[in-house]
């Protein structure tokens, strides 16, 4: 249920509470594979996120993603986690086709807002790349590897 919004007067004078809808996340058509589609998976991301951002393995921004896998330097086991919630879709829809010619994993996760809350910004952001992780965040690392 949405949550209680104005108190509005009804016909008869009583207070009416009218309710808001719950807020929908819009999700780019070409969003797969969705960490959302598997139990906990996106927790699990944005803490792998939030762990390479503390270690500074880690860029952000479309702009540098992309130039990091054109250059080829992503290496082996990075991960690339995309936000599906971006409008237009025009800014992010040569990512997926990038990145599956340099053979670079990529996951989305439903939030640019939650994505950039990770990365310890106040900004939303669309794109980042987990370049390593250290072996304590192995097992995690090879969890969201198997989705992707």
């Amino acid at each position: 249920e949405g949550k209680p919004a104005k108190r509005a007067k009804g016909e008869d004078g009583e207070a009416v509470e009218a309710t808001e809808a719950p807020a929908v996340r819009l999700s780019i058509p070409i969003a797969h594979p969705s960490a959302n589609d598997h139990e906990n998976l996106t927790k699990k991301v944005l803490s792998l996120v939030k762990y390479a951002t503390k270690n500074k393995s880690m860029v952000r921004g479309i702009k540098e993603v992309t130039k990091i896998a054109r250059k080829g330097k992503a290496g082996k086991n990075a991960l690339v986690v995309l936000a599906a919630d971006i409008s237009p879709l025009d800014v992010i829809s040569h990512m997926p086709m990038l990145l599956e010619e340099k053979w670079v994993q990529y996951i989305w996760v439903p939030s640019r807002s939650d994505l950039g809350a990770a990365t310890l910004s106040k900004r939303p952001t669309s794109a980042v790349i987990v370049k390593s992780v250290p072996e304590d965040k192995q097992d995690s690392m090879k969890k969201v590897m198997k989705v992707v």
